[in-house]
C-alpha cells in the first residue's frame, strides 16, 4: 500500500493528472487485473489460469490476456463479462487470439456468448471456435470475425421459430442470423473467452475482444523498479505510470526509492 501511495504522489507531482494509460478511442476500454471493468474469471476451474502478461506483439498496447490449462482434462480457463442486450441487436462480434501451444494444432481460445434464448429461460452458450472457422497459425496473432462465423450450442433449446441442438463441441453449427431468426426473444447475458475442459496443456492469448463495437483491451500493469530498466528505450515499455521520455522514467524510480 505504501508503494502504491508513492506512485500516486509522483504521478500527481510530475505529470499532473496524467492517467496510467494512454487515452483510447471512445469505444475501447482498457482492462487490467487491478481494474477488471466488470470482467471475471467466472467458471475457471483448478488447473486453469487467467493472467495479464506483457507481449510486444499484441495488436494493441503492451500486452494481452493469457489463458492456460495444465495437463489435466478437468482444467478450465474462462474470462467473461456480463451483458443484457437483445440478441436481435447484436451486429458485431470479434477478437484476436494467439496460440503459443496447445494439445492439438487448432487449439485456441474460443469466443463465448451466453444467451437466454426465450428471454427469461432457455439458457445456452454459443461457442465460436477459431479452428472451425479458419486455420489457426501457431505463434501469430489472428483476428476473428465472430459475427460472420459459425457457432455450436452447449444445450438444446426450443424457441418460438425453431430450435437449436447441443453440439458438444461440434455440429450442428448455427450462424448469428439463424439464431436471431429462430429465437427473436433471445437476450445475451454475457460474452468472453474460454478454454473448456478436455483441453489440457493450452497456452493461448487473446486481446481486443469486441461486443457490438465495445472493444476491451487487456493490459498488464508494468512499472519500472530500476534506473537501468528505463534506459535504451525501456521507458516506453511501462504503463503505470506512462512516461514521456527516459528522464521522467529515471526520476520516477529515484523518487520511489527515496520515499
Amino acid at each position: 500500500m505504501k508503494h502504491e501511495i508513492k506512485k500516486a504522489m509522483y504521478a500527481l507531482a510530475v505529470f499532473g493528472l496524467v492517467m496510467p494509460f494512454v487515452a483510447q478511442a471512445a469505444s475501447t476500454t482498457v482492462v487490467t487485473s487491478a481494474n477488471p471493468q466488470g470482467w471475471s474469471t467466472a467458471d475457471t476451474r483448478p488447473g486453469g489460469a487467467v493472467n495479464f502478461i506483457p507481449d510486444g506483439t499484441a495488436p494493441s498496447g503492451l500486452g494481452a490476456l493469457q489463458l492456460t490449462t495444465d495437463a489435466t482434462t478437468t482444467a478450465k480457463a474462462q474470462y467473461l463479462r456480463a451483458a443484457s442486450l437483445p440478441l436481435a441487436d447484436v451486429t458485431e462480434l470479434s477478437y484476436y487470439t494467439k496460440q503459443n501451444s496447445a494439445a492439438f494444432a487448432g487449439g485456441d481460445a474460443s469466443y463465448q456468448l451466453p444467451v437466454l434464448l426465450n428471454g427469461a429461460t432457455g439458457f445456452t452458450t454459443f461457442v465460436f471456435e477459431p479452428y472451425q472457422n479458419g486455420t489457426v497459425v501457431n505463434g501469430v496473432w489472428q483476428q476473428w470475425d465472430v459475427d460472420a462465423g459459425q457457432f455450436w450450442s452447449s444445450r438444446s433449446v426450443t424457441c418460438s421459430n425453431g430450435s437449436v441442438s447441443a453440439g458438444f463441441g461440434g455440429a450442428p453449427f448455427y450462424t448469428l442470423s439463424q439464431i436471431q431468426t429462430m429465437c427473436p426473444e433471445a437476450i445475451v447475458v454475457g460474452f468472453g473467452v474460454n478454454i473448456g475442459s478436455n483441453n489440457p496443456s493450452y497456452d493461448v492469448e487473446t486481446d481486443l475482444v469486441s461486443f457490438n463495437n465495445d472493444v476491451f483491451n487487456f493490459e498488464p500493469t508494468l512499472t519500472p523498479t530500476t534506473r537501468e530498466s528505463c534506459k535504451n528505450g525501456g521507458w516506453m515499455g511501462f504503463n503505470s505510470p506512462v512516461f514521456r521520455n527516459q528522464g521522467e522514467c529515471v526520476a520516477y524510480v529515484n523518487f520511489v526509492n527515496l520515499h
